[in-house]
């Protein structure tokens, strides 16, 4: 009986997320970059970030909604995100950004948008 609760405790919850409209494009690159300013015998560091290129398209899971229409939560712990092409236009996953969301993108040759589903995972607890 233990072993049962306790899978059912460790249970990974799952979400399969319908027609999400993908319009980023691959060919953007976000730089750091440090930048000293002297006055005087005063000097200070600054950290900026910079975006160039194309357009980011970042995604919260709380702004998604399931298949069986439950809005995701605003944190995954540990979050897999598998993304399954609707069509022969297909989009790929750049980066997670944390338990918050993720960043995706396309081909810019491959036209305005793709459509895709996702089937997101919390891999941990």
């Amino acid at each position: 009986m233990m072993n049962s609760t306790l899978a059912y405790v460790q249970g990974r919850r799952t979400w399969f997320v319908e027609n999400l409209v993908v319009w980023g494009v691959d060919n953007d690159a976000e730089f750091l970059l440090a930048v000293s300013e002297g006055a005087g015998s005063d000097t200070r560091v600054g950290i900026l970030s910079a975006s160039l290129g194309g357009q980011r398209q970042a995604v919260s899971f709380s702004s998604l909604t399931d298949s069986r229409g439950n809005q995701l939560p605003d944190h995954i712990k540990k979050p897999s995100v598998v993304i399954i092409p609707r069509d022969r236009r297909g989009a790929f996953l750049k980066t997670i950004l944390g338990e918050t969301g993720f960043v995706v993108a396309k081909s810019e040759a491959d036209g305005p948008s793709a459509a895709v589903d996702l089937l997101i995972v919390e891999t941990g607890l």
